[in-house]
């Protein structure tokens, strides 16, 4: 509200900050990639790795892969290794610790560099694109 003297009180001008300033950040977050935090698992490994400069040919390997005692919801070969999602956190935990060195995880999301034989370069290549939706 207004004051004796006509301009707003010490309260609103506070409240019209903080307004501004949630607001500044809000779009922050969306420009950031935060979108896949806030809005739950539309990401698909097809997205992670579809279109993506460095891999000459991406193959859907789903029905194979995740048919056997893996038991991921999708998963795509590159020549850098195999990207998969599972239908939890815990399960993709569970892939990563078991892959080790040669495994690399990002939420629900899982990469397989097994008889992949990376240089440093591939291998940073092919975790960053693993980690490209967290802003990294």
């Amino acid at each position: 509200m207004e004051s004796r003297d006509g301009c707003l009180s010490t309260g609103w001008k506070v409240a019209f900050a903080l307004a501004a300033a949630l607001t500044i950040l809000a779009l922050a977050a969306l420009v950031l990639g935060a979108r896949s935090y806030l809005w739950g698992p539309g990401l698909t490994v097809e997205d992670l790795v579809a279109d993506h400069p460095t891999f000459s040919e991406t193959t859907d390997v789903t029905s194979e892969y995740c048919a056997q005692e893996i038991g991921c919801v999708e998963a795509w070969e590159t020549p850098y290794g195999t990207y998969m999602r599972f239908d939890s956190t815990a399960e993709a935990t569970h892939w990563a610790t078991i892959f080790g060195g040669d495994g690399a995880q990002w939420k629900k999301f899982v990469l397989d560099t097994r008889g992949h034989d990376l240089s440093d370069g591939e291998r940073t290549t092919a975790v960053q694109t693993l980690l490209a939706y967290d802003g990294v």
